[in-house]
């Protein structure tokens, strides 16, 4: 090769090494997405409504489904979330192990158990529960695009019952139904979430 094509060569790869050297990996979020689930459910027993919606993204499509219900929308989860405004020391979420899986570079999925106790009622309950969340990275941290929350009932929890036990026995209806299931039973009372406020309307 010639001296003048080794120059040209030279002139052509020095602006592609200079932009390979610009680049930058995207920004390592400052805490981990267990932490950050954690800090949530902080929030949630502070009754801190502020803090927990400054950790949910403001993009159209972020949700949030509870107990059957689906809400559409920064604003819309906000309306949600003044049922803890209030409410700081009635009940307390202890969180369990956080398991985070990635999904791509740019989001993860983070499950976590919980325990919900009731704290002041006439009769405290203990009832375990879920969140998913799938956060996406923004900067140096992560916002909430989606989550779920459920719970079981004080009744799921009576006709599960310890291990080994033989199981509740339930009373004949007087006019019995066929297939009869306790946990269909929509009339009883009792549940933890007889207790929270009603969603707004």
């Amino acid at each position: 090769m010639s001296k003048a094509s080794l120059s040209l060569a030279a002139l052509l790869l020095i602006p592609s090494l200079g932009v390979s050297s610009t680049e930058q990996a995207p920004a390592k979020p400052s805490i981990t997405a267990q932490q950050f689930v954690k800090s949530y459910v902080r929030a949630m027993n502070h009754a801190d409504v502020t803090s927990m919606m400054k950790m949910f993204s403001k993009a159209d499509g972020v949700t949030s489904i509870g107990d059957g219900t689906i809400s559409h929308g920064w604003r819309s989860i906000k309306t949600d979330a003044q049922q803890f405004v209030g409410r700081e020391g009635t009940f307390q979420f202890t969180t369990g192990v956080v398991e985070v899986t990635p999904l791509g570079s740019e989001h993860v999925l983070a499950i976590v158990p919980l325990t919900v106790r009731t704290v002041g009622q006439d009769e405290d309950i203990e009832l375990p529960a879920a969140m998913t969340f799938v956060l996406e990275r923004e900067g140096r941290s992560w916002k909430v695009i989606h989550e779920h929350w459920s719970s079981k009932s004080e009744d799921d929890t009576a006709i599960e019952g310890e291990p080994g036990d033989e199981g509740p026995e339930f009373e004949t209806p007087e006019r019995p139904t066929p297939d009869y299931d306790p946990r269909l039973d929509l009339t009883s009372e009792g549940s933890w979430r007889a207790a929270r406020p009603a969603r707004p309307a």
